[in-house]
């Protein structure tokens, strides 16, 4: 059979698919789709047979041909935000930047592997074009290309939890090789943290298409069809903000209050802190909710319920409920009351989170579903809104009932946090007491990820709060030594935080000297996390420090170690003074078990001030300088793999260079930073050692062609590169 031309592209991405399963030194299995939900990952890690040694993931290979699941055999590590993941050479998870590439969906917190699916955008990829579907320049430009010799379809992401909408169906051509190309206006990804995003990268598809068929400029297409969503996107926006009252005014200087967004310092540092219930889903009509039992008339009259629920604004829910409710006698306008959101909640946990007993009190009075114990889909009752939110009012009512007490004290969310956790998430110790005086309410119960309400209160710096329960510990049978299934204890948890005032409450406890069970000590963490003031407690006033500052990890990591990846110059410092030995270079180049020093180590994470200052050290020793890992990778290959793209991996080579490291060192593969710079998309990295340092594209052709064939246009720049090497050799 003779195979229609058209097909083949669609033949060679499905090679490169398959050929790019043997990358990997342990199986992986290409997949359509990724699971998108926790309950999905858990049925996929079964049917895997992962475990917790082997944990199921699911991330784009390395060449964004295919979706990819398997059973990592590596250690869980958190990921930095603003990067989604793919998975590397040999089966190493890669960062792939996307803060300033995606149109939306970017993740905005750090993440481990497995909880990727919290970010749908970093799962949907157009396999085609090898591309994710957020990025919008990456999909103009290559439909562009590939549509100038023949069109192509793309792949469709209805099967990921993105929602499509406003689907508008464009006829190209008219022989028989005519199709369809299906183009989405919008589409909308949940943000954990944000407003819904608008994420138009379908909108370019669509504008590409048009300049091909009608010679229309791409870009001012793209940017009507922006304009176009934004001023749709107002007028929703309008439909509920410019809904007047009509008889009474809606300030509530309340609502305003808490509308505010604060700053709190934290160690330091500056942290946003999001008005009281802002967690709770937007109030803006979103496109997702037309797909309920309610008139579109009806939905908006919810907004603005769910709006003064939140805000506590009784006078303005008592109106409503009385003049567009109760007086209109009609079921299905009734049954408002009744309606949940997205996450399960319903207008008893908004009032919960707002603090209004008299608007709680109105709901359970004409709420025929809904019962006071009633839960959301995270298993939250208003009990546990309510003291996560610091609304003491709202619970004494809840707790004013003998009947309520056992439906609600001894009530648990599907992660087993109980009301005393709520309580140490909003640091009220107040509303502790309160709850803890009705005598049902188990504070020793542990979450379902091994945390007490002590490991709360410090994790949520709130160090009133752990004062009191650490003076009262014995009386509440409050053990401090408690520790997570990881063996994180409260010690290591205030050494993550950095919270000085709650470490020096238990400083001179034997336990505080525990190491995790991957061998990490407080030191190590509080390095890690670049904690200065801590760090320097720990190593002057420790009754451990002796210990402490011998502990080695189970990877072989010192407290030196930690505080290269950790960044903060001056705690790098600290420890290596109180390191010192009579080699004062000995610690500046002692190998973890894989054999990285501190110098591989802050190159990985981008720290260049402290890389300067090894360097500065290290100069008269060039051997020093390049030491290699057990696969001979210097310090200059690892500047390549955690992609910022800012200048910072240009400084880090420099200062490099200068110190006398060797460029042109191959790892155990053959690979040189230039090589590694191409796996990873470097491009800016890419960019600046072919025009530096251009005689790397003489070293291993073959295998920098191979890796650079899976992106056009660093292939082209390599292919110039040695074409201009050529004509100056002649």
């Amino acid at each position: 059979m003779i195979l229609d031309i058209y097909k083949i592209p669609f033949i060679v991405m499905l090679l490169k698919s398959v050929l790019s399963l043997s990358d990997y030194d342990f199986e992986v299995i290409s997949v359509e789709r990724c699971p998108m939900t926790e309950e999905e990952w858990k049925v996929s890690s079964a049917r895997l047979n992962c475990n917790d040694t082997f944990e199921y993931n699911c991330v784009p290979n390395k060449h964004l041909t295919s979706l990819i699941e398997f059973c990592y055999p590596g250690k869980k590590s958190l990921y930095q935000e603003g990067n989604c993941l793919e998975l590397a050479a040999k089966g190493l998870f890669n960062h792939v930047p996307c803060k300033s590439t995606f149109s939306c969906g970017c993740p905005d917190t750090f993440y481990y592997s497995n909880e990727i699916y919290k970010f749908p955008m970093c799962l949907s990829i157009n396999s085609m074009l090898r591309c994710f579907n957020a990025d919008v320049g990456c999909i103009s430009s290559r439909s562009l290309k590939s549509n100038t010799s023949e069109p192509q379809t793309t792949t469709s992401v209805e099967d990921q939890t993105t929602s499509i909408k406003g689907q508008t169906t464009i006829d190209v051509g008219s022989s028989e090789k005519d199709f369809m190309t299906t183009v989405s206006n919008v589409a909308e990804v949940p943000n954990k943290n944000s407003e819904p995003c608008l994420c138009p990268y379908s909108g370019y598809i669509a504008a590409v298409f048009f300049c091909v068929v009608f010679s229309i400029p791409t870009i001012a297409l793209a940017v009507l069809c922006v304009r176009k969503r934004k001023s749709r996107d107002e007028r929703y926006e309008d439909i509920v903000e410019t809904i007047q009252l009509q008889s009474m005014d809606e300030k509530d200087t309340a609502s305003e209050e808490r509308a505010v967004h604060t700053v709190q310092e934290n160690g330091g540092v500056k942290e946003k802190v999001n008005a009281k219930g802002s967690e709770l889903p937007s109030l803006l009509l979103n496109l997702n909710d037309l797909e309920c039992e309610h008139m579109v008339e009806d939905m908006e009259l919810l907004l603005l319920l769910r709006r003064h629920c939140l805000h506590g604004a009784f006078e303005n829910f008592y109106y409503l409920l009385k003049t567009r409710i109760l007086n209109k006698k009609d079921e299905k306008v009734l049954s408002i009351l009744e309606s949940r959101d997205r996450e399960g909640c319903s207008l008893l946990h908004y009032a919960a989170a707002g603090g209004s007993k008299d608007i709680l009190e109105k709901l359970l009075a004409h709420c025929t579903k809904r019962k006071v114990d009633d839960v959301n889909h995270s298993g939250h009752t208003v009990l546990h809104i309510a003291c996560k939110y610091d609304n003491v009012d709202i619970c004494k009512f809840l707790l004013s009932d003998d009947g309520r007490i056992d439906l609600l004290l001894t009530k648990e969310s599907r992660s087993k946090w109980n009301a005393a956790h709520f309580t140490a998430v909003c640091g009220k110790f107040s509303i502790f007491q309160y709850l803890h005086g009705k005598e049902k309410l188990d504070i020793n119960c542990v979450t379902l990820n091994g945390l007490n309400i002590l490991h709360i209160a410090c994790i949520h710096n709130h160090t009133d709060f752990c004062q009191k329960l650490i003076e009262r510990h014995e009386e509440l049978g409050l053990s401090l030594e408690t520790s997570d299934p990881r063996g994180w204890s409260v010690a290591h948890f205030a050494a993550k935080v950095g919270n000085k005032d709650i470490f020096q409450l238990f400083m001179h406890k034997k336990f505080t000297s525990f190491k995790t069970h991957h061998k990490k000590s407080i030191l190590h963490i509080c390095c890690e996390h670049g904690h200065f003031d801590l760090c320097k407690l720990i190593v002057e006033e420790s009754p451990f420090i002796g210990g402490l500052l011998d502990d080695i990890d189970d990877e072989g990591w010192t407290a030196l170690h930690s505080a290269a990846k950790g960044g903060n110059l001056e705690v790098f410092k600290l420890i290596e003074r109180t390191l010192a030995s009579t080699d004062p270079l000995e610690c500046l180049v002692k190998e973890t078990y894989n054999r990285k020093t501190v110098l591989h180590i802050c190159c990985i994470h981008k720290h260049v001030e402290i890389c300067k200052y090894i360097c500065d050290k290290l100069k008269s020793t060039p051997h020093k300088i390049n030491k290699v890992t057990r696969k001979y990778w210097t310090a200059a290959h690892y500047v390549a793999v955690e992609i910022k793209q800012d200048g910072t991996e240009e400084k880090l080579i420099k200062i490099l260079v200068d110190a006398g490291i060797d460029l042109q060192a191959k790892s155990d593969e053959g690979k040189t930073v230039l090589t590694v710079a191409i796996e990873h998309r470097n491009k800016n990295l890419v960019d600046y050692l072919l025009d530096y340092h251009p005689k790397l594209v003489k070293i291993e052709r073959a295998k920098l062609r191979d890796v650079a064939g899976f992106d056009n246009e660093i292939e082209t720049k390599i292919e110039n590169a040695l074409q201009k090497l050529l004509k100056a050799n002649m």
